[in-house]
């Protein structure tokens, strides 16, 4: 029911903001982007067959027609390619936004595959000295998943047992072990609202029918898993409600944000099994004075994706993160703290943690052009046997955006 309200909700807002809308509007092209290349060296306990340096980057290039009817409504899409490389030497392009739009004194609706109104919304601590919002790009230097191999209950594809054991539960759901927003979504093709602010609080919400299935996508059939233990990552009928808060007192700022998600999870096809449904929560908060900010966020999956058996109890998945930054003209430098947990293997008892203290600073050298660094020590704990890992991460980059 809450999915039709939502989809009727985003259609009676168009109807009403489109009036007697100028059919024949001329629509203006915006072209923007970023990139970033980064260099690290990692140092860490479980290193047999991982070279220590590497290098990587990312290109993105992001296109929107826009036009503005008479009575006011603006609409247009928007498409985001990325020349973004998978493992080893491969090469490909593909575009990771994809959806259409329209906005008016009613908020905005969002057609397409796009973030959902969390992820495109939350409050978590200050980072401003990591490229792009992303704020858990560490674990791409330390899990087992760079020498071949998906870790937790993953296929061998090179020495399964070096690196951090990251891969896999939480992070299979939720994109990282450290992601600090709703995003099991996955950008699939949803439905997206933002409602207009008022005294600085805003309202959204989004359905998204399956987190697996995006743009030219129809797939009608109901999700199963073989799964006998371990998780299930694909829900259908997912449905997000959420709000933030963004204000200024007094040279103050104070920004604040919460989300909820829920779904079906893929029924399992194990004798003896069933799959926990998604339920999600996050909250955030945030408040800067005279260049200093302060912040962090709690993001909480419980048991969502996870094949119970009878007579098991497993622990819950959760990430939160803390930490400061101060801002001086083209210079930040900050530190946070983030830790991130699940359930691990599911057929043992314990859990997984990951914990991450870092240091960050960087300097604009110019409109759209700044260059950062970065160090970061972890500690992984894991439950399976020997998979204990921790170590020392240093990243150097620039980034462009423009």
């Amino acid at each position: 029911m809450n999915r039709y309200l939502l989809a009727g909700c985003a259609a009676a807002a168009l109807a009403l903001g489109a009036g007697a809308a100028n059919a024949q509007a001329k629509f203006e092209v915006k072209v923007g982007g970023d990139a970033y290349f980064e260099g690290g060296y990692v140092n860490q306990d479980r290193d047999t067959d991982l070279r220590s340096v590497e290098f990587r980057n990312r290109f993105r290039v992001i296109v929107t027609p826009t036009a503005k009817a008479d009575n006011g409504l603006e609409y247009g899409g928007r498409i985001r390619m990325r020349a973004n490389a998978g493992g080893g030497n491969t090469r490909n392009m593909d575009a990771d936004r994809g959806y259409i739009f329209a906005q008016g004194a009613f908020g905005q609706v969002q057609l397409g595959v796009t973030n959902s109104f969390n992820d495109a919304t939350y409050v978590t601590a200050p980072q401003d000295y990591l490229p792009l919002a992303i704020y858990d790009g560490v674990t791409s230097w330390i899990g087992g998943g760079a020498t071949g191999a998906t870790g937790l209950l993953g296929v061998p594809g090179g020495n399964v047992t070096a690196g951090a054991d990251i891969a896999g539960g939480l992070a299979g759901l939720n994109g990282s072990l450290l992601a600090q927003s709703l995003v099991v979504e996955n950008n699939s093709t949803k439905i997206v609202y933002f409602s207009p602010r008022f005294a600085g609080l805003q309202l959204g919400a989004s359905y998204t029918p399956r987190n697996d299935s995006s743009h030219g996508d129809v797939s009608r059939v109901e999700p199963t898993t073989a799964l006998a233990s371990g998780y299930s990552t694909t829900f259908q009928d997912l449905v997000e409600v959420g709000a933030n808060y963004s204000n200024t007192f007094g040279g103050v700022s104070v920004k604040a944000s919460a989300g909820y998600f829920w779904g079906d999870a893929a029924n399992t096809t194990a004798v003896g099994s069933s799959v926990e449904d998604l339920n999600a929560w996050q909250v955030g908060a945030q408040i800067g004075y005279a260049g200093f900010s302060l912040g962090g966020s709690y993001l909480d999956y419980g048991e969502s994706g996870q094949v119970q058996t009878a007579g098991t109890s497993n622990d819950k998945s959760r990430v939160w993160v803390v930490g400061a930054q101060y801002t001086a003209g083209p210079i930040v430098v900050g530190a946070n703290y983030k830790n991130g947990q699940d359930a691990g293997v599911l057929t043992t008892s314990g859990k997984r943690k990951l914990e991450v203290y870092e240091v960050g600073a960087g300097y604009t050298v110019a409109p759209g052009l700044t260059l950062q660094a970065q160090y970061d020590y972890y500690e992984a704990k894991s439950d399976t046997v020997n998979r204990d890992d921790d170590g020392h991460v240093v990243l150097v980059r620039t980034v462009l955006a423009f």
